[in-house]
């Protein structure tokens, strides 16, 4: 035994057993105590396969039944419970390890196995065997091995990606024994000097499906079955500062089948899917891999990017998106989901809230912080720092950290979260940011505490994880209020996940319990929401903010019966997410007969037409065709003394009945407050085509209204309100603009109109806009006249930029194709804390067109708000 071996188990041991602990049916059977605690090694219990993988390729290795299986029998892709890794902490037992396979186990032989070392680059080709590769002189160290996937499920819960469901306990630490490369490589005589460029190559022994076709090297065409390979670039194999090793020994015994036996690579600070197992070449070769692996795994693509489009626009070949060295994270293991504490025994005591974090780069932890208060504090938790680092001062290993917390503290407390920071003061997101492999998920890791009572009538304090690893149930984020608001490409719309109910999802649920009609509408506040809803009541509190329509949609309707409401604007979908709020029925004797209506003023005391609690029904007294698909209607007030009560920047429903279904839109007129006693529309009729075969519901129905017919209307709406003098609102939070930039596509003119004019009319209002409308084709310019107006009479505070992308006369004098970086960075005013953009129009205008731009000029995304 080496010094260095002396030192490992000095420093790091003893190492915890590796045997496993099969379970031999789906009862969780295991084999006789006597013959696991007689064990040697793992074969030692090889007549005792586990269940799961009787009948497959692996049948003949053992394995631990505690590993929770993410991709069903086979392939073994696992990882531990997150209490395992709280129970051994900083030395994972080698048999409860992480383990991503792509295919069956190789069942290599130890004294037949052999790498072969070569490549173009090398003078000196050869081969070795087992035994010559443990006789070179060795090199072992801890290091933590995580997989690129670590935490994907919560990503699975926002969006779908191509990767299966890895829960927080992808990743795991062993201390590895092998031959640094950099030895191996001297030996075939490669060179320190003129590196650049090229890189050191390595394949494995697996034959495994190709994913996509020949690929893009027409030289080296891939076949119907390719190795798994990667590469790293030379200079840092040949860098000893990096620690790269040939591998044959975790935990001071030969590797596990499922952890590369008898040889794999040992990338520190990497990525696991670069850490070739069974290794069967290395190759020195003057240029980046051509591997199918090594382009077709492990990538972080830019959030919008979705299945379709990466293979589209050969996103997987572009270098900047490879996912190599390891980014920071962090997760707890205790409290563990669905744990609880009871209140009474524990009000006085402390708990230790406890987990890991990690990074890359050879970084230390320098510290994890905790809070409790939604992250307006952060609290120091102190670091069991076991790790000793590198002759290079390099760090390899996650560190585990505890946090003593006031059982009291919990008392009102929402969520505990955690994030780490290292030497480089990276730290954690805030929010997740989605990516189409689920690859690299580091926000803040965040669990929920819930004050519950048990059956027998104890209070407690249950907690709930993110998510649950595979094909397990539970967590937050598959509830429809652990829905971001966004994760990179848009604001979602709908919930992706577990959408069944669950027990453990729904704390709140009461079954049974009555609410009168006058209970109900006492929940009428923004911090406590209350809707019914089919006669059913809801507490809608917790969704407030992550209503996709933002707070007024919800508002409008609280304390109230919002059935015809909701079902004229949400899908089945939606209703099975409100499920997740039920808690309990109306009592419908409760329900009187209506109240008449209650006439609201204005300051002035003018009659407002629009209520938020009710429909007001409007008489169409004129309607003007504007183009070959827009109209404009022209519809009545009650009376003509009547102003509409809309704010400016705010939307307001329109309500119809059509085919006996309600439907509900949202719109905002061109007139204001200032029009006495009319409002007025401009609609886009959008017709049945290939890509929409039913058109758009309202807009048709609009179409077909003759001068007399009554419409429904309701609001106002929305997040936005400009008040004077540059001064605004979004979301009841105050700001101010000298300059506004607005974005409009299509009929999104209406609500730029409908702030530009408000600005306009008041002549000491010195806030300047410009404008940029984009349509398809010059008809489609709504309202060109009024705007082409504006900028004449109103120089020096308007002007307005057209773009068309389908169509345009030869002597077009404005811009054509989509809106980008180089029109916004000519027409728009420079970006400034004074300085806000609004924008209006399709999704796919402003999340690729304006969003990214945008940022790129240095708008801050809090000085953009799309209507």
């Amino acid at each position: 035994m080496t010094e260095d071996d002396m030192t490992c188990q000095k420093l790091y041991g003893p190492y915890p057993r590796a045997i496993p602990v099969p379970q031999l049916n789906k009862d969780g059977e295991t084999p006789p105590n006597e013959k696991i605690d007689g064990a040697k090694n793992m074969f030692d219990l090889k007549e005792f396969p586990d269940h799961r993988d009787v009948g497959t390729p692996d049948e003949w290795i053992p394995r631990d039944g505690r590993l929770v299986r993410l991709t069903g029998r086979h392939p073994f892709n696992v990882e531990p419970p997150i209490s395992i890794h709280k129970e051994y902490k900083f030395i994972t037992p080698s048999s409860l390890h992480y383990v991503r396979n792509h295919g069956a186990c190789p069942n290599l032989k130890w004294e037949e196995h052999k790498i072969s070392i070569g490549g173009p680059c090398v003078s000196s080709p050869y081969k070795i065997s087992m035994d010559e590769l443990a006789a070179m002189e060795p090199r072992e160290l801890p290091v933590t091995l995580v997989c690129a996937g670590n935490r994907r499920k919560e990503q699975n819960m926002i969006r779908q990606t191509i990767g299966f469901n890895w829960g927080p306990s992808g990743c795991s630490t062993n201390v590895w024994k092998g031959v640094p490369l950099r030895d191996l490589l001297l030996k075939a005589g490669v060179s320190e000097k003129n590196m650049r460029g090229k890189h050191v190559e390595f394949v494995g022994v697996e034959d495994l499906p190709n994913k996509v076709g020949p690929g893009p090297f027409k030289g080296e065409p891939w076949g119907k079955l390719v190795k798994y390979g990667t590469s790293v670039p030379l200079a840092r194999a040949m860098n000893p500062a990096y620690d790269i090793i040939v591998a044959y020994e975790a935990n001071g015994e030969v590797l596990q089948p499922d952890h590369g036996y008898p040889v794999r690579l040992i990338i520190p600070g990497y990525i696991g899917g670069r850490m070739i197992k069974w290794l069967a070449n290395i190759n020195v070769i003057p240029y980046e891999t051509r591997n199918h692996y090594h382009y077709h795994d492990n990538r972080i693509l830019p959030p919008h990017i979705t299945a379709e489009e990466s293979l589209e626009g050969n996103w997987w070949y572009k270098p900047e998106y490879i996912f190599n060295e390891l980014n920071i994270n962090s997760a707890i293991a205790a409290p563990d989901h669905n744990e609880s504490i009871s209140i009474a025994n524990n009000i006085g005591k402390e708990y230790d809230v406890t987990g890991y974090a990690y990074t890359g780069g050879g970084r230390k932890i320098t510290r994890v912080e905790v809070s409790t208060d939604g992250g307006n504090h952060w609290e120091l938790a102190e670091l069991d720092r076991k790790e000793q680092p590198t002759d290079h001062g390099m760090y390899w290993c996650w560190t585990w950290f505890n946090y003593s917390l006031k059982v009291a503290d919990l008392v009102g407390c929402k969520e505990i979260i955690c994030r780490a920071w290292d030497e480089s003061n990276n730290t954690q997101p805030i929010q997740p940011t989605w990516n189409l492999m689920g690859m690299g998920n580091n926000q803040v890791f965040r669990v929920k505490v819930h004050m519950d009572k048990t059956s027998s009538g104890e209070h407690v304090f249950r907690f709930e994880h993110p998510t649950q690893p595979g094909q397990l149930k539970g967590g937050w984020m598959t509830t429809t209020a652990g829905k971001p608001v966004s994760a990179g490409f848009g604001k979602l719309l709908e919930v992706q996940g577990e959408i069944e109910a669950e027990p453990a999802a729904a704390p709140k649920k009461i079954e049974g319990k009555k609410f009168t009609l006058e209970e109900v509408e006492k929940h009428n506040s923004e911090e406590d929401v209350w809707i019914i809803v089919n006669d059913k009541v809801y507490d809608c509190t917790d969704y407030l903010e992550l209503h996709p329509g933002g707070l007024d949609s919800i508002m409008i309707n609280a304390g109230t019966d919002a059935t015809e409401d909701f079902v004229a604007i949400h899908s089945s979908k939606a209703n099975k997410m409100l499920e997740r709020y039920y808690i309990g029925d109306l009592d419908k004797a409760s329900v009187k007969k209506e109240k008449e209506i209650e006439e609201l003023v204005d300051e002035q005391g003018r009659k407002l037409a629009l209520n938020p609690k009710h429909k007001t029904k409007l008489i169409l007294q004129n309607k003007v065709t504007l183009s070959r698909d827009s109209y404009m209607l022209d519809l009545a007030l009650p009376t003509p003394e009547h102003v509409l009560g809309l704010p400016t920047g705010k939307h307001m429903f329109l309500s119809a009945k059509i085919n006996g279904e309600t439907v509900l839109r949202r719109y905002t007129p061109i007139t204001s407050n200032h029009d006495i006693g009319c409002v007025k529309f401009v609609i886009k009729c959008y017709r049945p085509c290939e890509r929409f075969p039913e058109g758009g519901k309202m807009s048709q129905y609009l179409d077909t209204l003759k001068v007399g017919d009554e419409l429904e209307v309701r609001g106002p709406v929305g997040e936005f309100e400009y008040l004077k003098n540059g001064n605004f609102t979004i979301d009841g939070e105050s700001h101010f603009a000298s300059k506004f930039n607005f974005v409009a596509g299509g009929t999104g003119i209406t609500p730029c109109m409908q702030v530009a004019s408000e600005i306009l009319r008041h002549t000491e209002d010195t806030t300047q806009v410009s404008l940029i409308f984009a349509c398809r084709v010059e008809g489609d310019l709504l309202m060109r006249s009024t705007l082409d107006e504006w900028a004449v009479t109103f120089p020096n505070k308007f002007k307005v930029h057209y773009i068309l992308s389908d169509a345009w006369s030869k002597d077009w004098k404005y811009s054509t194709g989509f809106v980008d970086k180089q029109l916004f960075e000519e027409q728009f005013h420079p970006a400034g804390d004074d300085c806000y953009t609004l924008m209006c129009g399709p999704p796919i205008m402003i999340q690729r067109g304006c969003a990214p731009n945008l940022d790129a000029l240095g708008h801050k995304k809090d000085h953009q708000f799309s209507f």
